[in-house]
């Protein structure tokens, strides 16, 4: 069990009960991520109607969502569900997304399911927005009877309501999955093995959820394949690695390497390069080319300071690299410093346009306008560097 763990008894003592639980429960509660599934019943009339009146959708929703409210006929109990939520605090906007997620809301229990469900979130420390964001995002997690430990465990690890919230927005499934056969194990494999940090795995959690909640088989796989690719478990680098490998197939990583080395990178280079920014792998090939002929042609940039500088490919061409690049031989062509150009590039933007660009706009009128132009992918901009440069 994971050190951040031991410290809560009533935590512990209440994943054991969750496994026969969670067989039964999980697969009601993903259901609700198919709205559009093969076997849902013919539109009701009257829920259709319902939906639009009295929770705004637009009728082609209405006519989509009405097909899991088969049965509803009269207004007494969604009536109801929607004034409760209403005193909750719960949005008229918040209403309607709900309902766009997930429309039975409407067809359950004030006292048996709504109720509790909200009176369990406070006490645990939702304040009303916290629980209104949460029903928006999806209201089937409402009728999920383990939805206050399961949120207990995940604000143990995350930190805050607030923040889980932000990983719920888009990955609401972390709340539905076997946390004793599936994400304990986990994250005593990545703390243990991996010697991975709380602070790295709560990276993971947000922006590589379904990492976490794999099966260990696919994690170890994962975990051998960052290895590969030559970052080292030890390495700070390597949680990004992780979510780089995690996020593409086996045959586009492949693929990718094949590719980086027709440009003439040795294996010792690429493995450099990887270390560095994984995060080189998720470019395709063609960006990669573009962004490579571009630094080399345009920039004088050789391939070992590539080497040495990645970073500079995770840069966007369009926004960054052309304009600076533009910059910076407008700047050397009257005769102005710059610096090495990895160094150039690395500038957050405001700094940027602070010692490069403001200092030298009485010498040349219209730079910081052309380069605003040119960041913003307008051609008068590019071509008023290019013009001024030459």
């Amino acid at each position: 069990m994971p050190p951040f763990l031991k410290q809560n008894s009533y935590l512990r003592s209440s994943l054991s009960p969750l496994r026969t639980i969670f067989n039964t429960s999980i697969c009601r509660l993903l259901s609700t991520a198919s709205q559009d599934a093969p076997f849902a019943s013919p539109a009701s009339n009257f829920a259709v109607e319902y939906l639009i009146n009295s929770c705004g959708l637009p009728s082609d929703k209405a006519i989509q969502r009405s097909r899991y409210l088969p049965h509803l006929k009269s207004p007494q109990k969604p009536d109801a569900v929607l004034q409760f939520l209403r005193q909750a605090g719960i949005t008229e906007p918040q209403i309607r997304a709900a309902a766009l997620r997930d429309a039975r809301f409407l067809c359950y229990s004030v006292e048996k399911c709504l109720k509790p469900r909200m009176a369990e979130l406070q006490e645990i420390g939702f304040s009303p927005s916290h629980i209104s964001f949460l029903f928006s995002i999806n209201p089937g997690l409402f009728s999920y009877t383990k939805l206050q430990q399961q949120i207990q465990f995940w604000m143990l690890i995350v930190g805050s309501a607030d923040k889980l919230l932000h990983i719920i927005k888009t990955s609401f499934f972390i709340l539905t999955v076997n946390l004793e056969t599936s994400v304990i194990p986990n994250l005593s494999f990545l703390q243990q093995q991996c010697s991975l940090s709380v602070r790295q795995i709560v990276q993971l959690i947000s922006s590589a959820p379904r990492l976490i909640t794999s099966s260990r088989e696919s994690l170890a796989r994962n975990v051998r394949r960052a290895e590969e690719l030559g970052v080292p478990r030890l390495s700070g680098i390597f949680v990004h690695a992780l979510k780089v490998v995690s996020s593409l197939k086996e045959s586009t990583i492949d693929a990718r390497l094949v590719y980086w080395r027709s440009l003439g990178f040795s294996s010792e280079e690429l493995n450099s390069i990887i270390c560095k920014t994984p995060q080189v792998l998720t470019s395709s090939e063609n960006l990669i080319g573009c962004k490579m002929e571009f630094l080399i042609n345009e920039a004088a940039c050789d391939k070992l300071h590539v080497v040495q500088n990645p970073v500079l490919l995770m840069l966007s061409l369009e926004k960054r690299l052309m304009p600076r690049i533009l910059v910076r031989k407008l700047l050397e062509s009257k005769g102005f410093p710059v610096t090495k150009l990895a160094v150039f590039m690395k500038y957050i933007e405001v700094k940027f346009v602070e010692k490069f660009v403001l200092p030298y706009e009485h010498a040349i009128p219209g730079l910081h306008q052309a380069y605003r132009d040119a960041c913003c992918g307008n051609v008068s901009g590019l071509k008023f560097l290019q013009k001024t440069s030459s």
